[in-house]
């Protein structure tokens, strides 16, 4: 196979020949992401725990004339995970991308009140599934040199009183980002982290709109980010742009945490 590094090179379509999985890819930060990468020239694998999505996610890339495939799989489970990772090899036959960015904020309750059921919920899906997605796929990753993106947030350096397995699953996603780096950087795997702040995204869709103006008036430029404010960073970092950048966590919050 054709290592991503001496592909052709065509600034419109900096991603061609490569094969990119975005997990939580229907809708929001995944959705943004997928479709940029899809339009500059990867192949792009949808995936979510909803099949139908999935498939309405691949089908619209399709119709625009992109590449693009639905797997549907729960992030916080094996056989979805081992299935994922197979069925992209036997369709495209690579991966040089994967974004790990499906993450689960189910409850609001302080620390104190938050029950032990949902605490291994969110934990496994928000941190453990991202660990193990990356046993499976970075061994892949590192026979094209490709590279890792993680998204975490804001949250996991600030106080999230309401969010709290939320918020110290994405504190351990930035440290685990640290350790991918150091382990995989050897092999020709770059693992990075994206950081974002407050984004219109489904996660604040029941925030009042006065509280999402006083949100935008913490941010120096005045505004919270768009979708794909946070996809153009993980490009850069999933990029041959960013080819000396490993390990690091990349905030994306108009300065809100400033």
């Amino acid at each position: 196979m054709t290592n991503a590094s001496t592909a052709p090179h065509d600034p419109a379509r900096p991603f061609a020949g490569q094969v990119a999985i975005v997990t939580g890819s229907t809708r929001g930060i995944g959705a943004a992401t997928a479709r940029l990468l899809a339009e500059r020239g990867a192949s792009v694998v949808i995936t979510s725990r909803n099949a139908e999505a999935c498939e309405a996610m691949a089908a619209d890339l399709g119709a625009a004339g992109l590449q693009a495939a639905a797997f549907p799989c729960h992030v916080g489970r094996a056989e979805d995970r081992e299935r994922l990772i197979a069925q992209t090899l036997e369709r495209f036959g690579r991966i040089d991308l994967f974004v790990a960015n499906a993450a689960i904020n189910p409850v609001a309750k302080s620390i104190q009140d938050y029950d032990e059921a949902t605490w291994n919920k969110v934990l496994d899906t928000n941190l453990t599934g991202t660990w193990l997605f990356s046993k499976l796929a970075l061994p892949e990753i590192a026979r094209q040199g490709g590279a890792m993106v993680i998204v975490s947030s804001t949250a996991s350096v600030e106080l999230a009183p309401m969010s709290p397995a939320y918020a110290i699953a994405k504190a351990a996603e930035n440290h685990l980002t640290r350790q991918l780096a150091a382990y995989w950087g050897p092999h020709g795997v770059r693992v990075n982290c994206v950081s974002p702040g407050a984004t219109r995204t489904d996660m604040l869709r029941n925030i009042p709109s006065a509280v999402m103006d006083t949100l935008a008036t913490r941010t120096l430029v005045g505004h919270i980010g768009e979708p794909e404010d946070v996809a153009e960073a993980i490009l850069f970092l999933a990029s041959a742009a960013a080819r000396q950048i490993t390990g690091q966590v990349l905030v994306v919050d108009g300065g809100a945490t400033l």
